[in-house]
């Protein structure tokens, strides 16, 4: 039997080993702030996780602890993250108290209370985490969705990748039956351990006209929260933070976007991340008796894509929308191609840590020759009142330095192709009007050609649409 504690900074580890019962967090008193609606904390049947507690409350709750003997023990707190995701207790080796405490148990007013996970995860045999480079890493994405027939242009999904690891939040746009959701579930495929554990694709419904959808809701009749697949996910995610998980909202613009996914979008921008689910302190039951936490961090390992079809039928991005995510476009998508499909099985489990160790840094060179292209763009886009934002800027730069050699060998050269990616899926992607807007389209056609050809390129397509129909925009 073992009862222990483990303080990391301003972080609280509370967990117990060998079947022990874990401690009834109402022995807390309310005003420590550790279990309340605004408090950072995640807690299942074995181990209960609590940050940013003030210094107060956590020597008050470290003399609980020991009254209820519980054992200080030095832990890394990758150890205990690894316990609370999959309950192995040899992840934590041979117990080391430092402070040994007879074991006194206070007095309890109310019946001890069962502390459930919030959502059961099998435990898996960890295994070895094969070593590429990022090259291969995507020549393997690429092999991997040929072979299951689809061939999409190779920086298409370049791009894809590049956008999901800059910041995981990409809208795909085009015509119906172009493969922008079936993208999505072969690039999860390919990179997920257990793809039916890690993807998920929800169908948004034109009747979506708040987030309950999503987050589900707090039933006051029944007394218990009815939870909704998406929140399974996002809270199977929480608990595995070595593992990816990507969501699909499938033509997320057939209700508007702003009413269902308005907290995320603030989450997303947020300091702290934190989506609020409910006021019950100590939270609230489902129907099968899993416990729903008050609120809850946007965790880093969600990765989430969005489809839009352009059609009649779908409601307009806003620019609110727009402004935080890369938005690709699906046009001269090869349809008619008759090759012979690619063998192939592999399978190349992606973790966080790995797709971090991918990531880069601008040299001053590069960020000077960036920022350069971008001041020049924004002189003719503020002009006509579609100014850069501070947010494009930062996560243009962002993108460059996360495409470093995967374009072109030539740094050059993959910096001109990176920067004009983002010009066309940040920058064009908000430009939409009448006649009005027809001086911004042949300013920029100007300063794109032979320079930006792939945005020049969907300029020229956006002026043969004003030119037929009097209104354009990047979608039309």
């Amino acid at each position: 039997m073992g009862r222990y504690y483990t303080r990391r900074g301003s972080t609280l580890y509370i967990y117990v080993t060998e079947g022990d019962r874990m401690i009834d967090l109402r022995i807390f008193p309310p005003e420590l702030n550790l279990f309340g609606a605004e408090s950072d904390w995640r807690v299942n049947e074995r181990i209960a996780i609590i940050r940013g507690v003030e210094e107060e409350s956590l020597e008050k709750a470290e003399i609980i602890l020991g009254l209820n003997g519980f054992l200080e023990r030095e832990m890394e707190e990758e150890l205990l993250e690894r316990y609370f995701a999959s309950g192995d207790e040899t992840a934590l080796g041979a117990p080391a108290p430092i402070i040994p405490v007879g074991e006194v148990i206070l007095p309890e007013a109310q019946a001890p209370m069962e502390v459930e996970t919030p959502l059961r995860v099998e435990t898996l045999e960890a295994e070895a985490v094969e070593a590429v480079g990022e090259g291969e890493l995507i020549d393997h994405i690429i092999r991997y969705i040929r072979s299951r027939g689809y061939s999409y242009p190779d920086r298409l999904i370049k791009s894809y990748y590049i956008s999901m690891k800059t910041k995981p939040f990409v809208i795909l746009t085009g015509y119906s039956g172009m493969g922008k959701t079936a993208l999505t579930r072969l690039f999860a495929e390919a990179v997920a351990e257990q793809v039916e554990e890690q993807y998920l694709r929800i169908a948004v419904q034109p009747n979506w006209l708040d987030d309950r959808y999503l987050l589900g809701f707090y039933n006051p009749i029944t007394g218990r929260y009815i939870s909704t697949p998406f929140l399974d996910f996002l809270l199977r995610a929480v608990e595995h933070p070595d593992r990816p998980y990507f969501l699909c909202l499938d033509e997320m613009n057939l209700s508007r976007v702003e009413y269902y996914f308005s907290r995320f979008l603030s989450a997303m921008e947020s300091i702290d991340r934190v989506i609020h689910l409910h006021g019950f302190v100590g939270g609230v039951r489902r129907e099968d008796g899993k416990l729903i936490p008050p609120r809850l961090r946007m965790p880093p390992n969600l990765y989430i894509s969005g489809t839009i079809n352009i059609d009649e039928a779908s409601y307009s991005l806003t620019s609110k929308l727009i402004d935080r995510a890369n938005v690709i476009e699906f046009h001269d998508i090869e349809i008619w191609s008759e090759e012979v499909k690619e063998e192939y099985g592999r399978r190349l489990p992606l973790s966080t840590a790995m797709l971090d160790s991918f990531r880069g840094e601008l040299d001053t060179e590069e960020r000077e020759a960036a920022l350069g292209a971008l001041r020049e763009l924004n002189e003719i886009t503020a002009r006509y009142g579609f100014p850069i934002s501070q947010r494009v800027r930062r996560e243009t730069l962002s993108y460059i330095a996360n495409s470093r050699g995967i374009y072109s060998e030539d740094p050059r050269e993959n910096l001109r192709v990176a920067l004009d990616l983002q010009v066309k899926q940040r920058v064009l992607t908000k430009i939409s009007g009448t006649e009005s807007i027809r001086p911004i389209l042949e300013d920029l056609r100007g300063y794109l050609q032979g320079h930006l050809p792939i945005s020049a390129e969907k300029v020229e397509r956006m002026l043969v649409t004003l030119n037929e129909h009097g209104y354009t925009s990047f979608y039309a």
